[in-house]
């Protein structure tokens, strides 16, 4: 058994999350690996009831724009990412902050009334 061709972390709080340590192998670049792992981490913060993803990146801020993430203010950001150790000490302050709203499916009675 080798080596993961890519990781993602993610951490819950309420109606946030804070993606984290996504890596993707040399080997796996470029084949949409980042993407998909991006991808499976929305969907698990959106099953545990989270409705905003937020990220700080020093290198991949173009790539997170690509997936619908957009800067905003580190003073903007929820007070539950705020008390992280990645916002308050791990990353640079120069790093981006990024968040992605996830998109809130219609229930079928709105759905209806339109």
């Amino acid at each position: 058994m080798g080596a993961p061709d890519g990781i993602v972390g993610l951490e819950l709080y309420e109606s946030v999350a804070l993606l984290r340590s996504l890596a993707v192998s040399s080997s796996c670049r470029g084949r949409g690996c980042g993407t998909a792992l991006v991808a499976q981490a929305e969907l698990f913060a959106k099953s545990r009831g989270a409705e905003e993803v937020y990220l700080l990146t020093s290198t991949a801020e173009r790539f997170f724009e690509r997936l619908g993430y957009t800067c905003v203010l580190r003073e903007a950001a929820p007070v539950a990412i705020q008390r992280t150790q990645e916002f308050s000490t791990l990353c640079p302050s120069d790093s981006a902050f990024m968040v992605k709203r996830l998109p809130v499916k219609k229930s079928s009675a709105a759905l209806e009334a339109h």
